[in-house]
């Protein structure tokens, strides 16, 4: 068989306890010979790089730095070869009982607050010497608390009728209790979260951005900023009738998706240097709270938000209503749900 255009396998003798990986392991048999220094060596004469120091290690380039530092990867040289490092921070508790114990000690600082239920606090604990970035949500709605505990999931294909029957209702029914939103768009709250405002919707920073920068800081410093790899941008609209993208109909629904998509685009230009190539603009279906919102994140951002059966781009929610007036009137939906929230208690009595 030709190997020419097979890549030379990974020696696993070298993958240490920091997934350290030595020399050049990407060379294809048909290019040029290695030299000596480059050459793998043979699993018998491979060893440990490191004894119970990292001293000799000269440091090139950090490729990574992620989560607070929490995960990061390391480029160097050791004995004159390549060499790369990847570390990962350990938990500093073992167990939830000691994380139990450990919480009446932490010493907090408020980093940010929401205007609402959301805080956010630079925690330690001063007997392990352990930081914590620490969300505090507080009233926690019930379907928070649900989101949050561990559950089976199963995947939904909501139909037009199962929406009309079941999910509308729900809906309608959790929108009454987001009072708060009105007073967002109302710039009541939030106002110094605020980029945007027009006759249709607010852009606001989401709370979710809990490393954004001082709010009361001059926003000329935020441009560029480093923690702007985190960048979350939220457009609400005012028009308490739509409750999600189900509501959405034609060319008006198709006109405030792109007015919404080219103000979120146009703050994180404008605001934080972040260009339009670098982001992603979508729906959720289901939403977290019923008020149709969109949402802007930095496409290498990814959380469970971000999968297939939960974003709607857009771009394509527009182009469907160009091709449809009542595309989400009667099209299926597919998402998942957590077995035992309201929700789903409802479509599987309604089945």
């Amino acid at each position: 068989e030709d190997q020419s255009h097979k890549p030379l396998r990974q020696d696993p003798s070298r993958l240490l306890a920091l997934i350290l990986t030595r020399g050049d392991c990407t060379q294809r048999s048909n290019m040029p010979e290695p030299s000596d220094a480059n050459k793998r060596q043979k699993p018998e004469d491979a060893a440990p790089a490191f004894s119970d120091t990292i001293s000799n290690f000269a440091v090139e380039e950090t490729l990574r730095f992620e989560a607070g530092g929490r995960l990061a990867v390391v480029l160097g040289k050791l004995d004159g070869r390549d060499c790369v490092l990847e570390l990962k921070q350990r938990a500093a508790l073992a167990d939830p009982r000691a994380l139990e114990d450990a919480l009446p000690k932490l010493k907090l600082t408020l980093t940010n607050h929401s205007g609402a239920e959301y805080s956010y606090y630079a925690a330690t604990d001063p007997t392990t010497g352990a930081t914590y970035d620490l969300e505090a949500v507080w009233p926690a709605p019930e379907r928070l608390v649900q989101r949050k505990r561990p559950a089976e999931i199963c995947v939904v294909e909501e139909t037009a009728e199962a929406y009309d029957r079941v999910v509308r209702p729900f809906a309608e029914a959790q929108a009454a209790k987001i009072g708060w939103i009105d007073a967002v768009c109302a710039l009541e709250k939030e106002r110094e979260r605020n980029l945007h405002a027009c006759d249709a919707f607010v852009v606001n920073v989401d709370t979710k951005w809990s490393t954004h920068g001082p709010f009361d800081a001059d926003r000329a410093t935020w441009r560029g900023a480093d923690w702007t790899r985190d960048l979350y941008l939220l457009a609400i609209s005012k028009d308490a009738s739509l409750k999600s993208m189900r509501d959405l109909r034609g060319p008006d629904g198709a006109g405030l998706c792109r007015a919404m998509r080219a103000a979120l685009l146009r703050c994180a230009a404008d605001v934080y240097g972040v260009p339009a190539t670098k982001l992603r603009v979508f729906f959720h279906y289901q939403p977290q709270f019923y008020r149709l919102h969109a949402h802007c994140t930095r496409a290498e951002h990814t959380n469970p938000g971000c999968e297939c059966d939960r974003a709607h781009l857009l771009t394509t929610v527009a182009a469907n209503l160009d091709l449809a007036p009542d595309y989400y009137a009667r099209a299926p939906l597919t998402y998942k749900l957590r077995l035992g929230e309201k929700l789903h208690g409802l479509l599987s009595a309604g089945a």
